[in-house]
């Protein structure tokens, strides 16, 4: 699920920001839970525990020994609390610097694989004989849910919407009886968060970005607005992003904008900072010669800017490295503000 980039190592981009884009009723599920990951206190038993997802209860063992990941996020999140899934979705082999940072590649490199989070292999889930499942279920196929119940207790995520990763962090944290730690790390997260955004105030109140990245075939372009999976650490500093123009977007909050034609690049007119996907220099090079590119106020003001990698943040101490990295990307922007 890699935004856009020129690298290939990634299966159909295209294809899950189109699934994402359909994600808006799952927002709202997750908003009628705000549960924030919470453990219950009522326990079914010694070897059992209650906890809440974004469907409501779901019982779950005490100790979780055999965790397998049908999702994206919660592999990342289960390394940073010291646990080791025994199977993820396809890519961890991947030291793509884009994908993840290194520490989590290197953690899952060889886990068994179970298909990806569009295309389940149920059998391999199966397979690795799991006494728990994570699972997003908006990517699920029909009747894929029902049998990974069948197999193991599965913990339904999601992701949708402003900060909902962090509801989805939390409630990772408390399935495996880890939700202090969890805590613990969001604080650092959010410390760090507001660091910047007293560092950089000035920057962040009087201008607006756009994060942009090109199309399958380069020959379009969109762009991410708040709430989009490729953007928590611009959320979490309080970026303010350009709004969408007249048929840029469907309206579905937190997904990407309309791919659009080159010729429509003027849109980006609206937005003072130009932020490419991290890896798009090429692409960025190819617009010189579009002349309404090169008429755009943030190209002709120089203010614009590469995004960090892995900018798809999947934990809190991910998240706290994209926010180290984001104060360089900051700091270039406010050397060129005062220059």
């Amino acid at each position: 699920m890699t935004p856009r980039t020129t690298r290939g190592s990634r299966p159909s981009r295209r294809r899950f920001l189109a699934t994402a884009a359909a994600s808006a009723a799952a927002v709202l599920i997750m908003s009628a839970c705000s549960t924030g990951g919470t453990e219950s206190a009522k326990t079914s038993g010694a070897e059992t525990r209650t906890v809440t997802d974004i469907a409501g209860k779901v019982e779950v063992p005490a100790k979780p020994q055999r965790i397998v990941s049908v999702d994206f996020y919660s592999p990342a999140t289960l390394v940073d609390l010291g646990i080791k899934p025994i199977g993820v979705v396809e890519g961890f082999d991947d030291p793509d610097p884009n994908l993840r940072p290194k520490r989590y590649h290197e953690a899952l490199k060889k886990t068994a694989t179970i298909g990806t989070y569009y295309e389940l292999n149920i059998e391999a889930v199966a397979k690795q004989d799991p006494d728990m499942i994570f699972a997003e279920t908006r990517f699920l196929q029909k009747g894929e849910l029902e049998r990974l119940q069948g197999i193991a207790p599965v913990v339904q995520l999601d992701a949708s919407g402003v900060g909902a990763w962090e509801d989805r962090t939390l409630m990772i944290a408390a399935a495996v009886g880890k939700a202090e730690e969890g805590k613990q790390q969001q604080a650092t997260f959010r410390k760090r968060a507001d660091e910047l955004k007293a560092k950089y105030a000035d920057v962040l109140a009087n201008n607006t970005i756009a994060v942009f990245a090109h199309g399958q075939d380069m020959s379009t372009w969109g762009t991410y607005p708040t709430g989009h999976f490729y953007v928590p650490a611009w959320d979490a500093v309080g970026a303010k992003f350009r709004p969408f123009t007249a048929g840029e977007h469907k309206g579905e909050p937190g997904t990407v904008s309309e791919w659009l034609s080159l010729e429509q690049i003027g849109k980006l007119s609206n937005a003072d900072i130009l932020i490419h996907s991290y890896g798009l220099q090429d692409f960025v090079t190819s617009l010189s010669k579009n002349t309404v590119w090169k008429n755009l106020p943030a190209v002709k003001n120089g203010f614009v800017f590469e995004n960090t990698p892995a900018a798809v943040v999947s934990s809190f101490d991910w998240g706290t490295e994209s926010l180290n990295q984001l104060d360089g990307v900051l700091a270039k922007i406010d050397a060129k503000v005062g220059s």
